[in-house]
């Protein structure tokens, strides 16, 4: 660039990354449907949510197709979405699929759990009591949300960890639909969490990935017993 006589040259600066906006509303959605924060059935409403977000539409919009992508939305008109309705036959197979995936990730991080991520899980599962104990449901979701995602953390494999993530989109609004029944059964989740922690100390990884299992499946069958009878 030519610079005229008596005129300073520009300061060195950053170009203004237009993806910021668009990475931000994309990580807040991803989150609040793994929180169950929206309903099985919600349709999503791009003007709501631009307004509530602060942005245009477009970064809604956006969110909204690559969500449509991974399959924790489903098109419908007006290029919009909802989140998918829960059926039995949907719930089992992200049990299965859950299965596999997270007791693997959960093998993989019994060898290379060190002494001091053993205790961070740890300080989760006094968040996760304190949260049972108050009754907030908000809490406990998040407690335990935090608690698999640093356990799954810990496998070292970051294309584990993407499918498992794709994986709480899907079930987290069933999840939220269903609290009720898990009123009363919160504890018991974290008698499992703590059975993986055993688990880790003892470098069992068979332990741990049993006490996941039992985690997940319990989990499933409160779900599936919470929908209403096929009609």
């Amino acid at each position: 660039m030519t610079i005229e006589p008596g005129v300073r040259s520009l300061p060195e600066v950053r170009a203004i990354d237009v993806e910021t906006i668009q990475s931000r509303v994309h990580r807040e959605l991803r989150e609040m449907l793994m929180m169950g924060r929206f309903r099985p059935g919600q349709a999503f409403k791009i003007v709501e949510l631009a307004e509530a977000f602060g942005t245009s539409a477009q970064p809604v919009r956006e969110s909204i197709r690559q969500l449509v992508a991974e399959r924790a939305l489903e098109a419908i008109a007006n290029r919009s979405a909802r989140v998918p309705a829960t059926t039995v036959e949907r719930l089992e197979d992200l049990q299965r699929v859950r299965l596999a995936l997270e007791r693997l990730a959960a093998e993989l991080a019994t060898a290379r759990a060190s002494a001091a991520d053993i205790a961070s899980l740890r300080h989760c599962l006094g968040d996760y009591e304190r949260a049972n104990s108050s009754g907030d449901v908000e809490t406990i979701a998040q407690c335990n949300m935090r608690f698999h995602f640093a356990l799954y953390a810990l496998s070292g494999s970051e294309t584990l960890i993407s499918f498992i993530e794709s994986l709480w989109l899907q079930i987290g609004p069933a999840m939220r639909q269903s609290a009720a029944v898990f009123d009363g059964h919160a504890g018991r989740g974290n008698e499992m969490h703590d059975r993986i922690i055993a688990g880790l100390e003892a470098r069992d990884a068979a332990a741990v990935s049993q006490a996941l299992a039992d985690d997940i499946n319990r989990s499933f069958q409160l779900l599936i017993a919470s929908l209403p009878p096929a009609r």
